[in-house]
């Protein structure tokens, strides 16, 4: 097990790709900080995974868990660390490991997540990454993931859209690229 403890980035797309970068196994499995499990339950179903990990990712949403074949992690590039803290990045990269054609299971694990992080801030900073993941990769059609019967947020999503465009053009998605 490694453990990447943050060092300014705040930024856990990059703390990922960095134990992603000094992992030596064949499997790596990824852990949200804010996730309390029983470890004997997740090791028992990574030894059960491994079997069909070469066409398969696993996941678990309550509190993100990704478990995902190494090579297929840094084929696709690893996290993109373009997205702020707290900013769907789990989201992003289940999409894009379904857009390359690898079966999504969900994992059957007892997850309690430990803090609420749905203030008004974090449900903006969540909302717009959502936004811009739906956008790249068109999980829904633009009309529904910009246009809003609110004024307000319909102005928002507008200059969300415009922001990921130029984050896009601007920002490396990752170390690992």
């Amino acid at each position: 097990m490694i453990v990447v403890k943050d060092r300014g980035w705040r930024n856990a797309s990059r703390t990922r790709n960095i134990g992603a970068a000094v992992a030596k196994g064949e499997v790596l499995c990824f852990i949200d900080d804010d996730a309390e499990f029983d470890f004997n339950e997740l090791q028992t179903i990574i030894h059960e995974v491994t079997k069909e990990v070469d066409r398969v990712f696993y996941w678990a949403d309550a509190s993100h868990i990704l478990i995902i074949k190494r090579d297929t992690f840094f084929n696709i590039g690893g996290y993109d660390e373009r997205y702020p803290p707290r900013g769907a990045e789990a989201v992003e990269i289940r999409e894009r490991l379904k857009k390359t054609g690898l079966e999504l299971k969900m994992l059957n694990i007892h997850l309690k997540h430990l803090r609420d992080t749905w203030d008004k801030k974090h449900r903006l900073i969540t909302n717009k990454c959502l936004t811009w993941t739906y956008i790249e990769y068109g999980t829904y059609p633009l009309r529904r993931v910009i246009f809003r019967k609110n004024p307000i947020e319909f102005a928002r999503r507008i200059i969300w859209l415009i922001e990921w465009m130029l984050i896009k053009r601007l920002r490396k998605r990752s170390i690992l690229i």
